[in-house]
């Protein structure tokens, strides 16, 4: 997951760098993507329950997303956004170690407001859906968890134009869900669905700093080479995880 957003990342600044052309139109389509930490709030990402979630204090996060501008200050799109960690711990006199990922995907609303002539403040928030997988193994025997939920997020940042219609940008967001009420554990060849209450409920919240890249255009042939690329890459990854879903 992190190779497929620097993937992105350097392909919407190759595309970029290709469509610098002026414009007298307003830009109505602005694609990005970005890369940084998330740090987990009071959340539970092992199967083996609450007692266990100290193992994890954050992980790489990233997400590309894609919007129509309606007009400068308001815009609609969609959002994908990744969660990746890995932890090592003893349960008991059993070693475990395990690598987990938290996905989001669904629609954004996004409104936008001038600083200066170059830098421009945003928010955007919106709700989707939420999966969990967790491939680990307890001592030689491997297993996988996954789960999945409804997940909200919102994303408040601040983009620097450097060129005709590309920007850099930092932002601050949140995602997560608190409602994973059921998960499937494939181990041994055998599958079972379990109902999970404290204290092995899962739970994820995130709250992350990131960085990255912001295609802006008209649409034209060169943002709609981003549109394609974004749409892509988010459904490479969807093919990918349709296995992991309940």
């Amino acid at each position: 997951m992190k190779n497929v957003y620097l993937v992105v990342l350097f392909t919407f600044l190759a595309c970029s760098l290709h469509a610098q052309v002026k414009s007298s139109h307003a830009e109505k389509v602005e694609v990005s993507a970005g890369i940084g930490y998330g740090w987990l709030l009071n959340s539970n990402l092992s199967p083996y329950g609450l007692h266990y979630r100290g193992n994890y204090d954050g992980g790489i996060q990233g997400s590309v997303d894609a919007f129509y501008k309606f007009s400068k200050r308001f815009g609609i799109g969609a959002l994908c956004t990744s969660f990746s960690t890995s932890g090592n711990y003893s349960v008991g006199p059993a070693l475990v170690s395990e690598d987990i990922q938290v996905n989001y995907v669904g629609p954004q609303m996004k409104f936008s407001c001038d600083i200066s002539d170059r830098c421009i403040l945003s928010v955007s928030y919106g709700g989707g859906y939420l999966w969990y997988t967790n491939k680990g193994w307890q001592d030689e025997t491997e297993y996988k968890v996954t789960a999945h939920s409804w997940g909200v997020n919102i994303n408040c940042g601040v983009s620097y134009r450097v060129l005709s219609h590309l920007d850099v940008f930092a932002n601050i967001g949140c995602f997560g869900t608190t409602d994973i009420k059921k998960s499937k554990v494939e181990s041994q060849g055998a599958t079972t669905e379990e109902e999970m209450h404290d204290p092995y409920k899962l739970s994820f919240k995130s709250i992350g700093l990131m960085a990255g890249i912001l295609s802006s255009s008209v649409a034209n042939k060169h943002s709609l080479c981003c549109l394609s690329i974004f749409f892509r890459q988010h459904r490479v990854v969807r093919l990918k995880k349709l296995s992991c879903i309940p």
